[in-house]
């Protein structure tokens, strides 16, 4: 049986950031990530991620945004000086209005958003034409220059690397149990790991632990699929309208998502091929006869009610912590959420509300049992 002080189990943006928030404040924690397979295995996984400060029909500027893309920029930059490979395209997100009503929507953003100076700027059609021809007719757009694409997969393999240098162990151990008698114990079929904390960040299948089963998340399988494109479109920001569609470096496209809220498997299909081939035939309908499909990929995404993280400490179990929840905005929300947590669990610093397990009726409701059934046992 091997000790640590923290055990983290799943290896995505949420644990990965975890891990790296608890020992860059305290080196001494001994801090083990468990990943049943491997890093970016469910949804982190994306081949590539939109960061987009805005969210919604009416672009408003999502929970937090400042101090979101501060702390993701910073470990971008940090990530980014010690890997060989190009992490991020920081060629801004353009939002098309695609009718005169949701280029009014952004337009009253501009107005009654106090958004960062530089962050955000509206665009006549003409302007869209410039920046990208090959874009649909629109009504105008939104051009968000803070906003980027991140190479996910590289972005994580380049954090476990770090990780690692810092001195976290990583186990690749496959399915596992968790139980708890006195410190918590997580097993496999050949081993057993505790600590006195256990931090779940498995995303939707958090709700698959005896633990957690109230949480209230939903499941979302997304899919995308990256094209070849003849043309250079490594120049092109990233278009945010009907989904997305990314470009991942000169010649390759990533066009998502599909938000699938009734699916029968996990695994990538040929009706989510034809969606996202629509998708760019729409956006990009004089470009996509030159481009050719040429993989495809899929992930369940958990998701809120409010469409913000979830976060904190067990209701009743002393030491277990849940992290999930990050929808579309994983890259946007990871380290700015995994560092208030990682201050609640070594400072026992509450939370902010809006992030907290306890915003939901259903998750006070059990907080409050278990105080009753705790002073009724004293």
């Amino acid at each position: 049986m091997k000790t640590f002080d923290v055990i983290i189990a799943g290896g995505g943006l949420a644990g990965l950031a975890t891990a790296a928030q608890l020992v860059e404040k305290n080196k001494a924690l001994k801090v083990l990530v468990y990943e049943a397979y491997q890093i970016g295995q469910g949804a982190s996984g994306v081949p590539a991620g939109m960061v987009n400060p805005a969210t919604g029909q009416r672009a408003r500027m999502v929970w937090n945004a400042e101090a979101c893309f501060k702390m993701l920029d910073k470990r971008l930059d940090q990530l980014s000086a010690s890997s060989n490979t190009v992490l991020k395209n920081q060629h801004g997100i353009l939002r098309p209005a695609i009718d005169e009503n949701l280029a009014e929507n952004f337009r009253m953003s501009l107005k009654n958003t106090r958004w960062p100076k530089g962050w955000i700027e509206w665009l006549e059609p003409d302007q869209v034409r410039q920046r990208v021809p090959q874009l649909k007719e629109s009504s105008g757009a939104l051009y968000m220059d803070k906003g980027k694409v991140v190479r996910t997969p590289e972005y994580l393999n380049a954090y476990s690397r770090y990780l690692k240098e810092a001195g976290v162990t990583f186990v690749f151990g496959g399915p596992y149990s968790i139980d708890n008698r006195g410190d918590w114990c997580l097993k496999n079929r050949k081993n057993a790991f505790t600590a006195p904390v256990l931090v779940v960040t498995t995303g939707y299948k958090a709700k698959e632990n005896k633990y957690w089963s109230e949480l209230p998340l939903n499941s979302v399988k997304g899919q995308l699929a990256i094209y070849y494109c003849p043309e250079n479109v490594g120049h092109f920001p990233a278009v945010s309208a009907y989904g997305y569609i990314a470009p991942v470096d000169d010649h390759h496209l990533a066009v998502g998502s599909t938000y699938e809220h009734h699916f029968h498997d996990e695994n990538p299909d040929a009706r989510g091929a034809g969606l996202l081939d629509q998708k760019l035939l729409e956006l990009l309908p004089d470009l996509y006869p030159k481009c050719q499909r040429i993989g495809q990929w899929s992930g369940i995404r958990a998701t809120t009610p409010d469409r913000l993280p979830i976060a904190g400490k067990h209701f009743e179990r002393k030491g277990l912590y849940i992290y999930a929840g990050l929808g579309s905005k994983g890259l946007l929300y990871s380290e700015f959420v995994a560092s208030l947590l990682a201050t609640h669990i070594t400072e026992g610093k509450d939370l902010p509300y809006e992030i907290s397990l306890y915003r939901f009726s259903k998750m006070e409701e059990l907080r409050e049992k278990a105080r009753e059934d705790n002073e009724s046992g004293s």
